[in-house]
């Protein structure tokens, strides 16, 4: 039999996973059993146990793969320099985020909740998750500290705090979205952009 190459091992890895998140999509994280995942993948019983030891292990490594392809796709907006104001630059987080969790008919934002949960009962997995999240906080306040250079915010302003403000309002974003519906990026937008329009906006700051 020939040698499978990294790139079909990764194909049949993703496959695993994408079934997992189907059917977890469909119902439920507790109802889902690895024979449910292992019909949905189409690949056989032995294949994915060569994967995966597991549910638990597939279900991780699905968590784990989510949320770093998630800010892998946010990399262009964090990174910007200089980036867009405010609500702009919220505008783009929303985007990016709406659009990664459209897979088809899964709506990964729904998924996520999920392994939102399942991640508080696996510390090894809670500890991976808090880490790639962390990060991303850390490209945040870097963005803040941007804006507090071309005078967009007070410079007496924490950077970290305004990072853990945008977080929320992205992940919240998310959340709302699966929990209660109706959530849209114009609709933020427009009330993020009347929030912050009476408040001064201070020049450059002198050095």
């Amino acid at each position: 039999m020939p040698r499978i190459t990294d790139e079909q091992r990764d194909a049949r890895r993703t496959q695993i996973l994408d079934a997992a998140r189907a059917c977890v999509a469909e119902y439920g994280l507790e109802a889902v059993s690895v024979e449910m995942i292992i019909a949905r993948s189409g690949l056989s019983t032995g294949t994915v146990y060569r994967y995966f030891k597991g549910k638990g292990e597939i279900i991780a490594a699905a968590v784990i793969s989510g949320t770093a392809g998630l800010i892998r796709a946010l990399q262009p907006v964090l990174t910007q320099d200089p980036p867009p104001g405010l609500p702009a630059f919220m505008q783009q987080v929303l985007r990016r985020t709406e659009s990664y969790s459209k897979r088809g008919d899964i709506d990964l934002r729904h998924v996520a909740l999920h392994g939102w949960s399942h991640s508080q009962s696996d510390p090894e997995l809670k500890a991976a998750v808090e880490t790639m999240y962390q990060g991303a906080r850390q490209q945040l306040a870097q963005v803040c500290k941007k804006w507090q250079a071309t005078g967009q915010l007070d410079s007496d302003v924490d950077p970290d705090a305004v990072a853990q403000l945008l977080l929320t309002i992205a992940l919240g974003f998310s959340a709302q979205h699966a929990l209660a519906g109706g959530a849209g990026i114009d609709a933020h937008i427009k009330a993020l952009s009347a929030l912050t329009s009476g408040l001064p906006h201070p020049g450059p700051t002198s050095t």
